[in-house]
């Protein structure tokens, strides 16, 4: 048998030393040229909200307000000379009156075809966003959360199709009128 030679590396404690601290500042230098990053891209995609607790919101609806045409032509030619505060009970009730009541469905009808448009923590945020879509005149509603939820979650959708194509449709005018990408999608109960 053939002797194989062996070559041994020898470092110094001091060397050893250098070679730790220079280890340890480019691994820093790394985490922190991470996380410089990550701020940029989480300010490129928006805020998000993260929810810690949850809390119990009671809505009551408001019968609507019919106003005659010389009522509203009053009101729009009366310009406010300042807004009133917002603890006026006055305010309150046109708040209320601004945003059409949204309907909140238990569960939808099984066998149609709807676009999930949002889903949220918070039954308000829902309902912001189903008003908002309301307002564009769609048939919208917020879900309630799911006996299967782990978390209480509040689904915003669209519709109430018979067909899929129908649905699909619809999913592609809202995906060209928006400016980026949507997430909306075609589900069906």
């Amino acid at each position: 048998m053939k002797n194989k030679e062996f070559r041994e590396i020898q470092v110094s404690s001091s060397a050893l030393v250098f070679i730790f601290l220079a280890i340890l500042v480019l691994g820093v230098f790394i985490f922190l040229l991470g996380v410089s990053v990550g701020k940029k891209q989480a300010q490129m995609t928006g805020p998000t909200t993260l929810l810690a607790q949850r809390t119990t919101e009671t809505v009551t609806q408001q019968p609507p307000v019919v106003r005659t045409e010389a009522e509203s032509e009053k009101a729009t030619s009366q310009p406010e000379a300042t807004a009133p505060p917002a603890s006026n009970p006055q305010v309150q009730e046109e708040k209320k009156k601004a945003v059409p009541p949204i309907e909140t469905k238990a569960a939808a009808k099984t066998g149609l075809f709807y676009i999930q448009i949002a889903a949220f923590f918070e039954k308000s945020q829902a309902s912001t966003m189903a008003a908002k879509f309301k307002k564009q005149g769609y048939s919208v509603f917020v879900l309630d959360p799911l006996p299967t939820d782990k978390k209480a979650v509040y689904r915003v959708r669209l519709g109430g199709y018979s067909t899929r194509e129908k649905a699909s449709q619809d999913l592609a005018k809202l995906n060209s009128a928006s400016k980026k990408k949507t997430g909306y999608y075609v589900t069906k109960d």
